[in-house]
């Protein structure tokens, strides 16, 4: 079915699910794939047929619950000359039934926040498979052109090499934004196929957490928290460094994170529920 040409013909969309909607769509799934496995190995069980049948009407229900994220999500990507935006949706509905293939309710993610990585994902994978070759971002040839010049000052040409480099030129770049946020291309590249995403979006997730968290303090405290424990770019160092870098005394500094981490655990473990 193409996707695409669907989506411009409906004028409505299917009510958004709630988090309980959610589990009980997942559940039904699940208890379709037991009832298929077990059919796999001989040994259905009776209302094994019913169980398949709501797990197809669960799938759907999913799916047409989230077709306005397919097209959100598509909206944001700028469309290379040579394709249409509906090829771009029809990859992201890919991904879309991927997601709810593999969505476990039991992790505690909201289905949309899943369903966008592997949107993003298959949307990337159908980008890549239009375009044979990767442009080197400018910035990173005018480094190889001054690599180039250095090299050869002390007589080692790198002639040859550098136009190999340059005859990589494609129709994209990785450093390319791609929607209003600036995004580069190149920060979703697809990832293997046996990554988990729900590790990703864990790791995101306690990301913004923290950043949240930070945000909320006076500059020069969350700085020095971030220093403290390796956060926003940071290697983690002793008080003495960070005190050091923040021009104060060790144990002042020591002082103040340790209220500050003390006044802040009931919203850090709020925000980790």
């Amino acid at each position: 079915m193409c996707y695409g040409l669907l989506m411009h013909r409906h004028t409505k969309f299917a009510p958004l699910l709630t988090r309980d909607d959610e589990s009980r769509l997942a559940i039904a799934i699940a208890a379709g794939k037991d009832a298929r496995r077990r059919a796999s190995e001989g040994t259905p069980e009776p209302g094994d047929d019913r169980l398949l049948r709501e797990a197809e009407e669960a799938r759907q229900q999913f799916i047409e619950a989230n077709v306005r994220l397919v097209l959100s999500l598509a909206r944001r990507v700028r469309i290379p000359s040579h394709l249409e935006r509906d090829d771009l949706i029809q990859d992201g509905m890919i991904g879309l039934e991927r997601a709810v293939e593999r969505f476990d309710h039991q992790k505690g993610f909201k289905f949309s926040t899943y369903a966008a990585w592997w949107i993003r994902q298959a949307m990337q994978r159908g980008l890549e498979q239009t375009s044979t070759t990767v442009r080197i971002p400018e910035h990173q040839r005018a480094s190889l052109r001054a690599a180039q010049r250095e090299r050869d000052d002390h007589g080692v040409p790198l002639a040859d090499e550098l136009a190999r480099i340059e005859r990589i030129g494609a129709p994209d770049s990785l450093d390319r934004p791609i929607d209003e946020d600036a995004t580069p291309l190149g920060s979703i590249v697809a990832a293997p196929d046996d990554e988990d995403p729900a590790e990703t979006i864990e790791r995101e997730s306690l990301r913004e957490a923290v950043e949240q968290i930070l945000g909320d303090l006076d500059p020069q405290l969350a700085d020095a928290i971030a220093r403290r424990f390796g956060l926003r770019g940071y290697e983690p160092s002793t008080y003495a460094r960070v005190a050091e870098a923040l021009g104060r005394s060790e144990e002042s500094v020591r002082r103040q994170v340790a209220r500050t981490l003390q006044r802040l655990r009931p919203r850090a473990l709020e925000l980790a529920a």
